[in-house]
């Protein structure tokens, strides 16, 4: 039987169906298997807005790590935040503006300013009324943009927008940032722009080693290019069946697919839980 210590997850299109929620015998998997002692983390792409009520389901005590690693959640309080330079940040607005799109900056205040572009603006509008339950501002100004310090500057537009705007930003900002792309065919596919340290695996692994957990000893479930880093890193990677061939190229194991509930499926058959029919 594999040695497998910790169980870490990335949540949007790994844990979630097409309807965006955890199904239930999902749920309960990973909430059963942290009743046993086993740490469970949650690794997201998400902001504490959009991440919260999938963190507070699976536990109001979960360790979480938000935005690629740019907030560590425990307990429902943030111990750790990785801010983008704004001087990187401003870099980003820059070229996003040049080409057509609308920046997204999230403050440090948590509220998310964008600048109205109307070539990008159908996604965005999408996006706001999808989430209803957090705050978005028109900026008029670079000013009003940056009247918080950023901590995320990101794109969220169709597949083929984000695929290329993704090499000019990572061509003028690379080597003072993480710009990760996020493809999800037929849906908003995102560009984020982080702090350097802010990426899944360097959190991830943090945790396991104030855990005394090793790398090859932790089990991970993705499906995105956000995921990668992380799935070269631990002993045990999963893709899920509806993971990017990039990743599952890295898996261990591949999974069934999200709307299967592979990340049950799995965690059944390692850990022997059974699951409802």
């Amino acid at each position: 039987m594999p040695d497998i210590r910790l169980i870490a997850t990335d949540i949007e299109g790994t844990l979630t169906n097409v309807q965006r929620e955890i199904p239930p015998r999902t749920l309960a998997a990973l909430q059963t298997l942290a009743q046993r002692g086993l740490p469970v983390v949650a690794v997201t792409g998400l902001n504490p807005w959009a991440a919260r009520n999938y963190t507070t389901a699976i536990s109001p005590e979960i360790t979480a790590i938000l935005q690629n690693g740019a907030f560590v959640f425990h307990n429902g309080a943030i111990i750790e935040r990785r801010n983008v330079d704004e001087t990187v940040a401003r870099k980003a607005v820059d070229v996003l503006l040049a080409r057509g799109y609308v920046p997204l900056v999230y403050g440090q205040d948590e509220l998310t300013r964008y600048m109205f572009v109307e070539d990008g603006m159908a996604m965005v509008e999408a996006l706001i009324s999808r989430r209803p339950f957090q705050p978005y501002m028109v900026a008029n100004t670079l000013e009003e943009l940056f009247s918080v310090p950023p901590v995320q500057v990101s794109v969220c537009d169709t597949e083929r927008r984000a695929r290329a705007i993704y090499p000019a930003l990572a061509k003028a900002i690379g080597q003072e940032a993480y710009v990760v792309l996020q493809p999800q065919p037929g849906r908003e596919s995102w560009v984020e722009v982080n702090h350097p340290q802010a990426r899944k695996d360097i959190s991830l692994l943090e945790i396991a080693a104030r855990l005394n957990i090793a790398p090859e000893h932790i089990l991970y479930f993705g499906d995105s290019l956000n995921d990668r880093e992380v799935m070269q890193a631990v002993g045990y990677p999963v893709a899920v069946e509806n993971a990017l061939p990039e990743i599952k190229a890295l898996a261990w194991r591949i999974a069934p697919s999200s709307e299967e509930e592979g990340v049950a499926h799995t965690l059944a058959e390692l850990f022997k839980i059974p699951l409802e029919p």
